[in-house]
């Protein structure tokens, strides 16, 4: 998800990528071509670049995710989208597609109660956007999205199903969005009550508090992740900072992809390649779907368009022919056309 920040520091993005992205500096991973976090790591990371529209990953990576299955790999393909986001029409789309291919996919939906100003119950009128995936037939989870733990562990059930051939796997994690949307929205429309209602539900205060009960955290060891965080922010903020602009001429460069010049995608087979091609992978091309197909054309013969439990028009025609009780029909009789005698007058008219 374009602004999911969070989730390309939890997948390993050093904080200096994310810097340098947003002072589009050269030594970013888009070499100073993108101003926000419009890039991901194939090789290493698994991160698919993101894609600015709402919605628009969620067919991107169900693709992703038939990819690796055809490819052997055991991969599960994640992404998220927002409460206003689940209104575009590619959501519904990306969502029946995932659906009927059984894509091992799973779509974190972030209800954040607002969609810029709109809240959630002036744009949808479902008390749980879970309920969205009925539909399309698959399962969902409803988690407190605050609730480090409860997140985790209802992802990692949900990576499971999908990883076991379960298919597709909506999660709706309500939570709320304290902040406006960007920089320039002070979000004053959000009442005052539940601000604070929500102000008292920070997600990492509740995570420290459950880490203290559980005797896993104490006050040194906050401190030492606390100190070793700001640490690593001032170093990555000074390496930013000092990375040089991109060169002028470097404007006209890697505005599409020109082949292994630019770079190489290769497929990274995990299953003997012949268990997809022909002829192993070979079927007939005809569906079979039992109560259709079976009617019969005017000359009695099957129709050409077919399916699997009825035979097709020209491998029937042979026993047509032989069926008991039948005879070919008779050529209706020709009517005797008497010969017309052009006039001299008519002759000459026509010449």
């Amino acid at each position: 998800m374009i602004r999911n920040i969070g989730a390309l520091l939890v997948k390993g993005v050093p904080p200096r990528d994310v810097f340098m992205q947003h002072m589009a500096k050269y030594d970013s991973p888009t070499k100073g071509k993108d101003g926000t976090s419009h890039f991901g790591d194939l090789d290493n990371l698994h991160i698919v670049s993101p894609i600015s529209m709402l919605g628009d990953l969620i067919p991107v990576m169900t693709g992703v995710a038939m990819a690796g299955r055809y490819l052997g790999q055991k991969i599960v393909a994640m992404t998220w989208i927002g409460d206003g986001g689940s209104s575009t029409g590619v959501f519904h789309e990306g969502l029946n597609f995932a659906a009927v291919q059984k894509a091992p996919f799973v779509l974190i939906l972030e209800n954040n109660l607002w969609a810029y100003s709109t809240p959630v119950k002036r744009q949808v009128p479902l008390e749980n956007l879970a309920d969205r995936a009925k539909a399309y037939g698959i399962p969902s989870y409803i988690v407190d999205g605050n609730d480090v733990v409860a997140v985790y562990a209802t992802a990692k059930e949900a990576v499971d199903r999908a990883r076991a051939g379960e298919g597709p796997i909506l999660i709706e994690a309500k939570s709320f969005r304290r902040m406006g949307h960007a920089q320039h929205d002070p979000a004053e429309y959000v009442p005052k009550e539940m601000r604070a209602h929500w102000e008292a539900r920070d997600p990492i205060a509740l995570y420290e508090k459950f880490l203290m009960s559980e005797k896993l955290l104490d006050a040194k060891g906050k401190k030492e992740i606390e100190d070793k965080i700001d640490a690593l922010l001032v170093k990555d903020r000074e390496f930013a900072e000092n990375s040089p602009m991109p060169p002028a001429e470097f404007a006209e460069t890697g505005v599409y992809c020109t082949g292994d010049d630019c770079h190489k995608i290769l497929p990274k087979w995990e299953r003997p390649v012949a268990e997809v091609t022909p002829p192993k992978s070979s079927v007939a091309a005809v569906w079979t779907v039992e109560g259709f197909g079976a009617g019969k054309g005017s000359g009695g013969a099957n129709a050409p368009i077919h399916f699997g439990d009825t035979e097709p028009a020209a491998a029937s025609a042979s026993s047509d022919g032989n069926r008991a009780g039948k005879t070919p029909a008779k050529p209706p009789a020709k009517k005797p056309v008497k010969a017309a005698v052009a006039s001299g007058a008519s002759r000459k008219a026509r010449r």
